[in-house]
């Protein structure tokens, strides 16, 4: 969840009944409020970080927590004082997460990826000895290359190919790499001889890279989504021109957002995720 701004009954209306503040609960307002705080980075809060949230008193808050509690939304750390979501919370949210395809689940996490590096990001999952383009959001400034969604290229010629390659069991990756088509993309693509060298060090460092291999054009690094069983569901990539990035500085810079990027979603991706990619 995400810090926002308490929802305004007269600006929203998402059950078809028109602009009615007549009907808004403002107290149920407080404790979504209240929820909606909480974040990766804000797992715990304390009293009167949730009278901020919910823009109540202190007292109030403790009520509305209260009540939270009782009803498993939220737990009371021991320690501390203060306050977690509970496991109602998690189910709920689990719940809206297993509704969701891969690319639903992901598209915020691309559009920041995107917005933060003012780059075009990608995400793909693989489909037998291919790695298809599931989702795609382009730069606003540069040109967004060739690959759009749909289209799809040999599992072990893409950094996206090898980032998801290399969290598969090495007797399936090297499979899928023997069955893929030996294709010349560019004069600087990864034979499939290269492409089984390179798994180790993708493993080791956490994002492969893409280095001319698919458009002369572009450099690429890409950093693979694992389920929640650990299984490669996809991989997501960041594609930058040759002439405003070296392979040093895109390493240096990019790959740790792209990882960043990655985790993110993968902490969030049920069991089975609908729209994931499999062996």
């Amino acid at each position: 969840m995400t810090a926002r701004a308490k929802a305004d009954p007269l600006q929203q209306s998402t059950t078809g009944e028109g602009d009615r503040p007549d009907y808004y609960i403002a107290a149920v307002g407080r404790a979504l409020a209240i929820l909606d705080a909480f974040s990766p980075q804000r797992p715990e809060l304390a009293l009167r970080d949730m009278a901020a949230a919910a823009d109540v008193s202190q007292p109030s808050a403790l009520r509305i927590g209260y009540t939270l509690v009782q009803d498993g939304f939220l737990v009371r750390n021991p320690l501390t004082k203060g306050y977690r979501l509970g496991p109602k919370a998690i189910s709920v949210g689990m719940a809206t997460l297993n509704s969701l395809a891969l690319p639903e689940i992901a598209e915020p996490y691309l559009v920041d990826l995107r917005d933060r590096t003012g780059e075009t990001v990608k995400l793909a999952i693989h489909h037998g000895t291919t790695v298809v383009f599931v989702s795609r959001v382009p730069s606003l400034t540069h040109p967004a290359g060739t690959h759009y969604i749909g289209s799809s290229l040999p599992v072990h010629a893409s950094g996206l190919g090898r980032a998801i390659l290399a969290h598969l069991p090495e007797e399936t990756a090297l499979r899928l790499i023997e069955e893929s088509a030996e294709a010349r993309i560019t004069s600087r693509t990864l034979t499939k001889a290269q492409a089984r060298k390179d798994l180790a060090l993708v493993r080791e460092r956490g994002y492969a890279v893409n280095d001319q291999a698919t458009s002369l054009e572009n450099r690429a690094v890409a950093a693979p989504l694992l389920d929640a069983n650990g299984r490669p569901a996809g991989a997501v990539n960041l594609s930058m021109s040759v002439q405003r990035i070296t392979m040093a500085e895109m390493e240096r810079t990019m790959a740790p957002l792209v990882v960043e990027t990655a985790r993110a979603i993968s902490a969030v991706l049920p069991p089975n995720v609908q729209g994931a990619g499999w062996s």
